[in-house]
């Protein structure tokens, strides 16, 4: 069946201000959030960006435990870095004011996907508001790192470009396809912008006509990029981070078929939104046969071992169907509709899913998020069809959707938290007499307030650890390597709480928001033990490399 797309309704001065009056109010109270996972990364960035601006990653970091060259590092371009230069330009780098400037893109999303929405479906704002209280988003939108900024950028994209595709709009598609230029300079899958609305253009016009022409712009764009890094650093970075990836890919031995479950279940968890609403998108009939395949999910999920617990392997059942939820909503849609605008959604939703899934490094919730928009707009368009749609139906499901995320952000929050509280007390409890160096294993925000305090890292390629230094190694995180047998006798172990029964990065209870090494659940409900950090004194000298071997 084809029908024809909708009219773009009137700006609704009210409900824009109510949407980023929201978007404002759920976010501002993670104001003081930590710094987090890879929001290092981009902190020693912009600082080099505020010395040198045009050779961006022209330094060194010890990330994977041992120093390497920051290109080699960062597999994300620098646009998001030069922000957090100008702000802490301005205002000092301070997690406060971080989260503040970051507040702009998180608005500046809510407030695209409700423009676009107006033009795809006829409940905009319900559209933003389940884009709002999506996990993927609340969380993600906590964080100074790239993805927020990027799906500004993206949502503002496709808007333009449905405004200028239909007609004489030069104008429109210009200011598009500099979007498009910005998001593939803030994360490189940006750059799928330019096959998804090349596509659209297609089906839309059913002909490549001059419109084809303002996406050479990007295309110019990308090309100088990986010549200027070329020259810069003796590797195109965008090549890089492509070869990253297929590398990782290739030595993780993953089975597709595992891999495909792990990925229906981050969908279902980063867009629970759209799970709430399920008893108004299909039939009894459909959501009892859900029910059976989520019995199966979780079957798979024990014989695969991807949990341990039963408490997860149900929730693993769960989120899974909630993920084929949002996939029979994209192709539900396509059937019925077949014009330009299903296409789009289509296509911006498979290729998301394609690309996080089986193309990514890892499966995280970071990778999903461009998608929320699209995913958002299915729903509200599926809404349409039920015929006793009321402001209450619309409303508690919602609320509940708001509660989950909130909640799952609120996890992260204290998560973020546990690092920078443990390193001040890690440093107090490891002084001892004063004489010796305190090193630490382990990256994320934990480098950043180890560093802060006064430790140093531990490469394991190049530190000579000497009788009487001491190691910290934060027993939940990236890079840690086992110190040689006997060379070390434990001295303590410092413990924070953290929400004890929700997590987002714990395999304790099979959560791994920003990677699925840790679990096949962006967030997981259970029994979630305090971060912990040990500490040990070093008893012989580990010269340079003995602990790589």
């Amino acid at each position: 069946m084809t029908t024809a797309a909708h009219a773009p309704a009137p700006a609704g001065r009210r409900e824009i201000f109510l949407a980023a009056a929201v978007t404002l109010l759920v976010l501002l109270p993670f104001a003081g959030k930590a710094f987090h996972i890879d929001d290092t990364l981009f902190l020693k960035a912009a600082r080099q960006i505020r010395v040198h601006p045009l050779d961006f990653y022209g330094f060194s970091a010890n990330w994977f435990g041992t120093e390497l060259s920051m290109w080699q590092v960062m597999k994300n371009p620098p646009l998001a870095a030069y922000f957090i230069a100008l702000v802490t330009a301005i205002a000092g780098e301070t997690e406060t004011a971080l989260h503040l400037a970051f507040l702009l893109p998180a608005v500046a999303a809510i407030l695209g996907t409700y423009v676009l929405a107006r033009r795809l479906c006829s409940y905009p704002l319900l559209a933003a508001m389940a884009t709002l209280f999506c996990p993927a988003f609340l969380v993600s939108s906590t964080n100074v790192m790239c993805d927020t900024l990027l799906l500004a950028f993206w949502v503002w994209a496709v808007e333009l470009w449905l405004r200028g595709i239909g007609g004489d709009g030069f104008r429109e598609l210009t200011g598009s396809v500099l979007l498009m230029s910005l998001a593939a300079l803030t994360k490189y899958f940006g750059m799928a912008l330019l096959p998804l609305l090349f596509a659209h253009g297609i089906v839309r016009t059913r002909r490549i006509g001059t419109w084809a022409l303002s996406l050479i712009l990007p295309v110019l764009v990308l090309t100088g990029y990986q010549t200027w890094t070329r020259s810069l650093y003796g590797q195109g970075l965008l090549a890089d981070a492509a070869t990253y990836a297929i590398l990782f890919r290739f030595h993780s031995g993953v089975l597709v078929f595992t891999k495909a479950l792990v990925g229906l279940c981050f969908a279902g968890g980063c867009f629970a939104s759209a799970a709430f609403f399920a008893p108004w998108l299909w039939s009894r009939r459909a959501l009892v046969a859900a029910a059976v395949a989520a019995l199966v999910a979780g079957g798979i999920a024990a014989a695969a071992r991807l949990v341990a617990q039963w408490g997860g392997i149900a929730q693993v059942g769960v989120f899974a169907i909630a993920g084929a939820n949002v996939l029979a909503l994209t192709w539900a849609d396509y059937r019925r509709r077949r014009d330009a605008s299903s296409v789009l959604l289509l296509l911006w939703v498979a290729g998301t899913f394609t690309f996080a899934v089986f193309l990514n490094w890892t499966v995280n919730a970071r990778t999903f998020l461009p998608a929320a928009p699209a995913v958002a707009i299915l729903l509200a368009r599926r809404l349409e069809l039920h015929p006793t749609l009321s402001r209450a139906t619309t409303v508690i499901p919602l609320a509940a959707a708001a509660v989950l995320s909130f909640a799952a952000a609120w996890a992260d929050f204290g998560l973020a938290g546990a690092a920078r509280e443990a390193a001040p007390r890690i440093v107090a409890e490891a002084g001892g007499d004063g004489s010796g160096t305190l090193w630490f294993e382990g990256h994320w925000g934990f480098q950043r307030y180890m560093e802060q305090a006064g430790a140093r890292p531990l490469d394991f390629r190049r530190s000579r650890v000497l009788p009487g230094d001491r190691i910290a190694v934060p027993l939940n995180n990236t890079n840690l390597l086992p110190l040689p047998a006997q060379s070390f006798a434990p001295r303590s172990v410092v413990g924070v709480p953290v929400l004890p029964f929700l997590s987002t990065l714990s395999p304790a209870v099979g959560a791994g928001f920003y990677t699925d090494i840790w679990g096949p659940l962006p967030f997981a409900f259970g029994a979630v033990p305090p971060e912990r950090y040990a500490v040990v004194e070093v008893l012989r000298e580990i010269p340079p490399g003995e602990i790589a071997r």
